[in-house]
C-alpha cells in the first residue's frame, strides 16, 4: 500500500471532519446569512495531533439540528467529543464503539432518545467524563458502565430512566459525579452507593420515585461535598450518620416525607453552606449543636411541624443570607441581632406564631431584599431603617399587630416591587413625598391610616394595584392617579364614615 504524503493524510482528515459537519448540519441548521459555506464554522472547535488525527471536536452550542452520522466512528483517535446543546436528535450511533481512545464524552442537554448504547463503553476504557445530562434517553441505565474504571463524572441526569441503579455502580471506585437526578427511577435507594469512598456530588433527586428512606451507608461518604436527595419520595427519618460528612457543602432533601427529629448530629457538617428540609414532615426543634455550622448561608426548614423558639446563635452565623422557616409553628421571637452579619438577603418566617419587636438591624449590609412577616403576632413598629434599605423588593408583614407610623422612605425605595402593610394597625398620614418607581402593588389596608391621598402618588408610575379601604381616610381620590397608566386597580373604600367609597377597576 502507498503510503500518501502529509499533504494527502492532511486532506484526508480535513475530509471526514467536513464528512462529519455535513452530517450534523442539515440545509436549515444555520442561523447565519453568510454565503462563504464552511468558512463561516472555522472549525474552531477541531484539534489534530502532529499525524493530523482529530483529537478533539467540539460544536458545543452551535447552531444546529440533525443526528450524529453513524461516520462519527471513523475518527478513532478521539480523545475529547463534545456536542453540547445543539438540538441533535435521534440515537447515540453503535458505531461510536470504534472511538476507543476516548477520555470526554458530553453530549448533554440535546434531544437524542433510545436507550443508551451501553455496548460502545466496553472498549471506552480510558473513559473519564460520561455526560448525557438534560436528553430524552429511556431505558435502563446501563450497566456497562461499571467496567470504566477511569471514570471520574457520570451524569445521566435528566432523562427518563427507569427500574432501579444497578449494584454494579458500586464498582466504579474512582467516581467522584454521581448524578441520576431526574429521571424516573424506582426501588429503593442502593446501600452500596455508600462504597464510592471517592464521591464528591451524589445528585438522586427529582422526578426519582424512590421507595424507603436515606441509606446510613451515605454516611460512609467522606469526601462527600453534595448530597441532593430532594423531591424523589422519601421517608423515615434523617439518618445520624449524615453528620459525619464533615466536607459535605450542600444537603438538599426537600420535597420529601422525611419525618422525626432533625438529628444534632448534623452539627458535624462543619463545612455546610446551604442546608434544605424543606416540605418534609419533620418535628421537634431546631438543635442547639447547630450553632458550630458557622459556615452556613441558607437555612430552609419551611412547611414542616416544627416548633420551639428560633435559636439565638442563629443571628451569629457570619455568613448568613437567606432564612426561610415559615409554615411551622415557631413562637417567641426573632433573635435580637439577626441581620447583624450584613449579609442577609431572605428572610421569611410567615405564617407562625412568632411575636415580639421587628428587629433593627436586618438591612444592616444593605443586601436585605426580601422580608415576609405574614400572619404572625408581631406588634411595635416598622424599624426606620427600613426606609433606608435600597435593597429591598419585597416587604410583606400583613396580619400582625404592628403600629405606628409607616417610614415615609419605604415609599420612595427604589427597588421596592411589593408593599403588604395590611391588617395592622398603622396610623398617621400617608408621606407628602413619594418616588418609589418600582412599586407595583401597594396594600395598606385595615389599618388607623388618615388624612388624604396626595397628588404625589402619582410618582409610583409602576403601580398597579393600591389597596387603601378600612383606614381613617378623608378627602377624594386626587384626579392625579389616573396619570398612572399601569394602575388597574384602586380600593380606597372606608367604614369609619369620614369619606365615600370608591373602588375602581381600571
Amino acid at each position: 500500500m502507498r503510503i500518501g504524503t502529509e499533504r494527502e493524510m492532511r486532506g484526508f482528515y480535513i475530509y471526514l471532519i467536513l464528512l462529519l459537519y455535513i452530517s450534523l448540519i442539515l440545509s436549515s441548521a444555520s442561523t447565519s446569512t453568510s454565503t462563504n459555506g464552511y468558512n463561516d464554522l472555522q472549525f474552531s472547535g477541531v484539534k489534530c495531533d502532529e499525524d493530523f488525527r482529530v483529537v478533539a471536536l467540539n460544536v458545543s452550542f452551535a447552531p444546529l439540528f440533525g443526528t450524529i452520522s453513524p461516520e462519527i466512528g471513523l475518527l478513532n483517535k478521539l480523545v475529547n467529543l463534545g456536542i453540547v446543546s445543539v438540538n441533535l436528535t435521534g440515537r447515540i450511533p453503535t458505531e461510536m464503539r470504534n472511538l476507543t481512545s476516548l477520555k470526554i464524552f458530553n453530549v448533554s442537554n440535546n434531544a437524542f432518545s433510545g436507550s443508551f448504547p451501553g455496548e460502545i463503553l466496553t472498549v471506552m476504557t480510558q473513559l473519564e467524563i460520561l455526560d448525557a445530562y438534560n436528553n430524552n434517553l429511556t431505558g435502563l441505565l446501563p450497566s456497562e458502565v461499571a467496567n470504566l474504571k477511569n471514570l471520574k463524572h457520570l451524569s445521566l441526569g435528566g432523562n427518563y430512566f427507569t427500574g432501579e441503579i444497578p449494584e454494579k455502580y458500586s464498582d466504579i471506585q474512582s467516581l467522584e459525579y454521581l448524578g441520576l437526578n431526574a429521571n424516573g427511577l424506582t426501588g429503593k435507594i442502593p446501600g452500596f452507593l455508600g462504597r464510592l469512598k471517592n464521591l464528591k456530588r451524589l445528585l438522586l433527586g427529582y422526578f426519582n420515585v424512590f421507595h424507603g428512606g436515606i441509606p446510613p451507608e451515605f454516611g460512609s461518604l467522606t469526601q462527600l461535598e453534595i448530597l441532593d436527595m430532594a423531591s424523589c419520595n422519601l421517608t423515615g427519618e434523617i439518618p445520624e450518620s449524615l453528620g459525619n460528612l464533615k466536607y459535605l457543602h450542600q444537603l438538599l432533601l426537600h420535597q420529601n416525607s422525611l419525618t422525626g427529629r432533625i438529628p444534632s448530629q448534623l452539627s458535624g457538617l462543619v463545612s455546610l453552606k446551604t442546608l434544605d428540609l424543606s416540605i418534609n414532615e419533620l418535628t421537634g426543634e431546631i438543635p442547639e449543636r447547630f450553632s458550630a455550622l458557622q459556615n452556613i448561608t441558607l437555612i430552609n426548614l419551611f412547611q414542616n411541624k416544627l416548633h420551639g423558639s428560633i435559636p439565638s446563635y442563629v443571628s451569629d452565623f457570619p455568613h448568613l443570607e437567606v432564612l426561610q422557616l415559615w409554615g411551622n409553628s415557631f413562637t417567641v421571637g426573632l433573635p435580637e441581632n439577626l441581620g447583624r452579619n450584613g449579609k442577609l438577603c431572605r428572610l421569611d418566617v410567615s405564617s407562625n406564631r412568632l411575636t415580639g419587636l421587628i428587629p433593627l438591624h436586618l438591612c444592616k449590609g444593605g443586601a436585605l431584599e426580601d422580608l415576609i412577616l405574614m400572619r404572625n403576632f408581631f406588634f411595635g413598629p416598622l424599624p426606620e431603617e427600613l426606609g433606608n434599605c435600597k435593597s429591598l423588593f419585597n416587604i410583606r408583614v400583613t396580619k400582625n399587630q404592628l403600629n405606628g407610623t409607616i417610614p415615609a422612605g419605604i415609599f420612595n425605595l427604589p427597588s421596592l416591587s411589593f408593599v403588604e402593610l395590611d391588617y395592622n394597625f398603622f396610623s398617621g398620614e400617608l408621606p407628602p413625598q413619594m418616588s418609589g418607581a418600582s412599586i407595583d402593588q401597594l396594600k395598606i389596608s385595615n389599618n388607623l391610616i388618615s388624612g388624604e391621598i396626595l397628588p404625589a402618588i402619582r410618582n409610583l408610575r409602576s403601580l398597579q394595584v393600591l389597596e387603601l379601604e378600612m383606614n381613617k381616610l378623608s378627602g377624594e381620590i386626587p384626579a392625579e392617579i389616573f396619570e398612572i397608566k399601569v394602575l388597574s386597580k384602586i380600593n380606597s373604600s372606608s367604614s369609619h364614615g369620614h369619606r365615600a367609597a370608591y373602588i375602581v377597576q381600571l
